[in-house]
């Protein structure tokens, strides 16, 4: 199919197929923009990819022009939207690879002002993971930045790219990978990764769009994580920015805004629920170890967690900090080159300078609960939650256990 390709063609008849997704605010419960992205060349039921034109254009030296040409089309496509409303943002990629080629030409404003569009309202998506020439980009940005243009980067979390990109950019908006994106909501490691981006985000400034979502659960993460934006698959797409297209995105994310208040108010409500049956069980624990002597605890440690399968870890220390008892553990079957390095502490083993500790011993408190942590008992991720006790022989003890953070919210 390729070899049947006129790129000139093409180009000449302005062939290309432009597809617009919604970018949506849960928080403002509308659609704030749209991203148009090139799906390619139609030839009778089947698209050729805007990959593979590309490359053909490159035989061709016509890459300039058909890059032009498909934001020439987004932009001419948008702006009968934007002549309806002022507010609304159009999001155009941008290959890092072809920059060089516009700097100073002022061709994209050009584009801009011919379709008499604001620049406030067209954001630069920079795309492309490798960027060979760095103060060409800078240069680009700056220029287009200085009129009024937003800047986005896109892709961050995929593969091993573009964290770099931000120190030099410093981009106005953070398209977060559907990569970290997709299944999120039953992914801890994903969590994470993505509020650390996030809290990368709101450091320097940059607004955060949650990207590639497909289903509601992963949209309803995203924004409890903290993305302000989100989009994807699951609010739609289509080959033109019509009313129905419009209204049904809205509907999406107005559903999505009600769907997100109720999931916000199920888990405050399992949590307090989850709290409540937690501090019942710890109670119980502390209250046991208070009536009896400290030679029984090894036992006691023993028979709590046989009972309770969702302690990873529990031990005992003295007021000073020094483990009194084994660490007894549900972990029985760790990988043998995890047991070289993570390995559950003896008896007699020094945890004072500890958060667990330290921070419930310096600050006064009765119980203290830690962030998640790599345990060095398990090389899981863990939630220590330590408290005070009184022995039978009025001496102070710190009982601690450990948890999965997905088994326990405090």
């Amino acid at each position: 199919m390729e070899n049947k390709i006129d790129i000139n063609k093409i180009i000449e008849e302005k062939s290309l197929e432009i597809n617009f997704k919604p970018i949506t605010s849960v928080i403002k419960q509308s659609v704030i923009g749209f991203e148009a992205s090139c799906l390619g060349y139609k030839v009778n039921k089947d698209i050729v990819s805007m990959e593979t034109l590309l490359l053909q254009a490159e035989n061709e030296s016509r890459t300039i022009d058909l890059d032009r040409l498909y934001r020439e089309k987004a932009v001419e496509k948008f702006s009968d939207v934007y002549n309806d409303n002022k507010e609304i943002l159009l999001f155009i990629n941008i290959s890092a690879s072809i920059i060089k080629n516009f700097i100073g030409s002022g061709i994209i404003m050009d584009l801009v002002n011919s379709f008499k569009l604001n620049p406030q309202n067209v954001v630069l998506e920079i795309v492309e993971d490798k960027v060979e020439d760095v103060e060409g980009l800078k240069k680009f940005i700056n220029y287009y930045r200085n009129e009024g243009f937003l800047v986005a980067l896109s892709d961050i979390g995929y593969g091993f790219a573009n964290l770099d990109k931000i120190s030099y950019v410093e981009p106005d908006i953070i398209k977060i990978s559907g990569a970290i994106t997709e299944n999120i909501d039953l992914d801890y490691y994903k969590q994470e990764i993505f509020k650390a981006l996030v809290n990368l985000s709101k450091n320097i400034g940059a607004l955060v769009i949650g990207d590639g979502i497909t289903t509601k659960e992963e949209a309803l993460t995203v924004i409890e994580l903290g993305a302000d934006m989100v989009e994807g698959d699951y609010f739609g797409n289509s080959l033109e920015i019509t009313e129905k297209f419009i209204s049904k995105a809205q509907k999406a994310v107005k559903n999505l805004a009600s769907d997100y208040r109720k999931y916000m108010v199920d888990k405050i409500s399992l949590e307090n629920t989850t709290h409540k049956k937690y501090e019942k069980v710890i109670g119980n624990i502390l209250e046991e170890l208070s009536k009896i002597p400290e030679k029984e605890f090894n036992n006691k440690l023993n028979e709590v967690i046989l009972n309770n399968n969702e302690f990873e870890c529990i031990y005992v220390l003295n007021e000073a900090g020094i483990q009194i008892t084994d660490t007894l553990t549900c972990c029985k079957d760790m990988l043998s080159q995890k047991a070289l390095i993570f390995h559950p502490a003896i008896k007699g083993t020094n945890h004072s300078l500890k958060k667990y500790y330290y921070f419930l011993v310096n600050m006064s408190l009765n119980k203290y609960i830690t962030e998640p942590y790599v345990s060095l008992a398990t090389g899981n991720l863990c939630i220590t939650i330590s408290a005070i006790f009184k022995g039978l022989d009025d001496k102070e003890y710190i009982l601690c256990i450990d948890f999965n953070p997905n088994d326990i919210n405090f």
